[in-house]
């Protein structure tokens, strides 16, 4: 194969500073006739996207990468010195002449490789070494750990600059207890895969894409463990799409949350809930007209 310029993270927010990596891999491709290569290191803790949505993601903002490689980050996979590392990946599989790499990037057993020794060994391999600054936005560096703050905050707005797109929560539509039909509220109940990172639990004003269906849809969801209806701990995403009653149980649905309205709140009757249901939902159309 011929060489390649590549990138190497967890890549699992993809925020505007992983961007800014594989924006430089597609232009050194272009520049250089390289192969883009962007390889993905999958862990076990939450992201901000899942393994599908971040794989989404990477092919349609950049079309031009040629391949995306994923490695899980098995005990193997650990125990590989920088120096295996460098040989059996990014020699072996990708004939790398080109790294790029941000400033904080470590690798091989114990992170005992940095872009220092990447460097070193670049030129014993034969490639170049290109390391990143990281991007700062008001004030501060752009990360996954400050853009899960914000969530944690119910501040999506905030989030989704750092990100450079849209915060979203996908997931199949499965059946649930059927309570909000009771009070004349029928939700859509949203199962999303466990290593996806949660906003603040409360309620949303939301937008939302049906599989399928061109229309864009609003609502209102309640990300939470409904401490109204004696759930237990259990976690729910249940959205209600105002003036929408098809059934679309096992349809892929994307509801993304535009503004936090409200905290969980415990009520003492189904009449207060219901009350405060006609509440967050004025409120939340008056903030997505």
């Amino acid at each position: 194969m011929k060489k390649s310029v590549v990138t190497i993270g967890k890549f699992n927010g993809f925020h505007l500073g992983h961007q800014e990596l594989l924006k430089r891999v597609t232009q050194v491709a272009r520049e250089k006739d390289y192969s883009a290569i962007c390889c993905k290191l999958l862990m076990k803790d939450s992201g901000l996207l899942t393994k599908d949505e971040s794989l989404k993601l990477i092919e349609i903002t950049f079309p031009e990468v040629e391949g995306i490689r994923t490695y899980e980050f098995t005990p193997e996979f650990a125990a590989l010195t920088p120096e295996e590392f460098v040989s059996n990946i990014l020699i072996d599989e990708f004939n790398a002449g080109y790294i790029v790499v941000g400033e904080d990037f470590h690798f091989g057993r114990d992170r005992a490789g940095d872009t220092e020794v990447l460097k070193k060994l670049g030129e014993a391999k034969g490639f170049e070494v290109e390391v990143i600054k990281k991007l700062s936005m008001d004030g501060a560096n752009v990360s996954s750990s400050r853009i899960k703050g914000l969530l944690d905050e119910g501040q999506v707005e905030a989030a989704d600059r750092l990100l450079g797109y849209s915060y979203s929560l996908s997931g199949v539509v499965e059946s649930g207890k059927k309570l909000g039909r009771t009070f004349g509220y029928p939700t859509i109940n949203l199962k999303v895969e466990d290593t996806k990172y949660l906003p603040r639990f409360g309620v949303y004003a939301v937008k939302v894409y049906i599989s399928g269906d061109n229309r864009i849809y609003n609502g209102i969801t309640n990300i939470g463990t409904r401490p109204s209806i004696e759930d237990g701990n259990m976690v729910t995403i249940e959205t209600f799409i105002y003036d929408f009653s098809d059934d679309i149980y096992g349809a892929e649905v994307i509801v993304q949350p535009l503004h936090f309205i409200r905290g969980e709140k415990r009520f003492d009757s189904i009449d207060d809930l219901t009350k405060q249901i006609e509440m967050d939902i004025l409120e939340a159309r008056e903030l997505t007209n």
